[in-house]
């Protein structure tokens, strides 16, 4: 009979614990309901007097307000998008965002680039560079898409590199995006990839070059089909099928004549038909 009264004030005891939880986690989320709903009308606020009304703003009531209409600057342009900088340069978010880029959490670094980048008409490309060089993959990787929405040149050389170095480096597929994001205009802007002959800069560099329509991109690929790594040969071929002349016919049928990898062989072929020309 004890070991029965023992056990429901056991169970009694852990509903009520329960039911505590529930309460307190109810009330929390609540309060960040409540919290979310006060900083979308804040903001609201905000962008309506600078971009509608076109007016005096009200001041931020706190930091994560900077980045929320930090996020809105990407989407618009021209007068907008100064009105909005203005505004965020004004109430410190430059200041704000540079000490939190030395943040010693990742996540805050990160937060921080994308609210210097938006902030920022021209981001330094010294303190860019300094962020493509962070010890966090995922920083380097907001770093180098944020330059490269920027769509200013001075961010490929740098990116590139990022690339293309063993310590630290960028993912390939990160590195195009940023890239593709700018003007590539000339082929020495892909230099690092040319000099280094790394394999994941090589393929950034061939198809974001070709894909720019270079036509300086022809000799690199057609160096590039003696590479050890089939993936740059592959890049390579695709490379010439955009940009190349039927000058890269003869080195593509020779390249096919000693490939072994299918995939590459099918890549070459369908740049020798692209070409005009014949296996």
């Amino acid at each position: 009979m004890t070991a029965l009264l023992v056990a429901t004030a056991a169970a009694a005891a852990l509903c009520f614990l329960l039911l505590v939880v529930v309460l307190v986690v109810r009330a929390r989320i609540a309060r960040l309901d409540q919290r979310s709903r006060g900083q979308r009308t804040e903001v609201s606020t905000i962008l309506r007097a600078l971009l509608v009304d076109e007016g005096e703003a009200p001041a931020p009531r706190a930091s994560s307000t900077l980045h929320a209409v930090a996020s809105v600057v990407a989407r618009v342009h021209g007068e907008d998008r100064e009105a909005l900088q203005g505004w965020l340069d004004v109430h410190g978010a430059s200041a704000i965002a540079r000490a939190g880029m030395r943040d010693r959490r990742a996540l805050e670094r990160a937060r921080s680039i994308r609210l210097y980048v938006r902030t920022t008409a021209e981001p330094s490309p010294i303190l860019m560079s300094r962020m493509l060089d962070d010890p966090d993959a995922r920083v380097r990787g907001v770093a180098a898409l944020e330059w490269g929405s920027t769509g200013r040149t001075e961010a490929i050389a740098p990116v590139l590199a990022a690339a293309c170095r063993q310590e630290r480096r960028l993912p390939p597929l990160v590195a195009s995006i940023a890239i593709m994001r700018c003007r590539l205009l000339d082929v020495d802007s892909l230099h690092a990839a040319w000099s280094t002959r790394d394999p994941d800069g090589l393929r950034v560099a061939l198809s974001t070059g070709s894909a720019a329509g270079l036509p300086g991109v022809q000799p690199h690929a057609v160096a590039a089909l003696e590479h050890d790594d089939p993936l740059v040969r592959i890049a390579a071929a695709d490379a010439l099928r955009r940009v190349g002349t039927r000058r890269s016919l003869e080195p593509l049928r020779a390249r096919l004549q000693f490939e072994s990898n299918p995939i590459a062989r099918r890549h070459l072929d369908e740049a020798i038909a692209g070409l005009g020309g014949t296996p």
